[in-house]
C-alpha cells in the first residue's frame, strides 16, 4: 500500500488530505480523504502513472471524480475532473 499526505486545491480552497492505494497487474485500487469526506476509487496503473474514478458523498450531493496522477521521486501530483471543475492535488504543499 502506498500512502501520501496530499494538498487538494478546490474551488473552495486548499485542504489537507490523504491518498492510499495499491497497484497490481495494471490496476489501482485505493482510498482518498480530505476534510470530512472520503471515497474509494479504482482504475488503471501504468509505470509511474495512475488513473482512477470514484464518488464522494457530500452535503451538496454525490460528487463523482475522474483523476490522473504521477508518482515520482517519493511524491504524487495529479488532477481530478469534477462537476465543480478541475481540482489539483499534490504531496507538495506549494502546488
Amino acid at each position: 500500500m502506498e500512502t501520501f499526505d496530499i494538498y487538494v486545491r478546490s474551488p473552495f480552497g486548499k485542504y489537507k488530505g490523504t491518498i492510499s492505494f495499491s497497484r497490481d497487474n495494471g490496476r489501482v485500487e485505493g482510498f482518498l480523504s480530505f476534510q470530512i469526506f472520503s471515497a474509494d476509487f479504482s482504475g488503471a496503473a501504468s509505470g509511474d502513472d495512475i488513473s482512477f474514478k470514484g464518488s464522494m458523498e457530500t452535503p451538496m450531493g454525490k460528487f463523482d471524480f475522474d483523476a490522473r496522477a504521477t508518482i515520482k521521486d517519493g511524491r504524487i501530483d495529479g488532477s481530478a475532473e469534477t462537476r465543480l471543475g478541475t481540482m489539483t492535488f499534490s504531496s507538495k504543499e506549494g502546488r
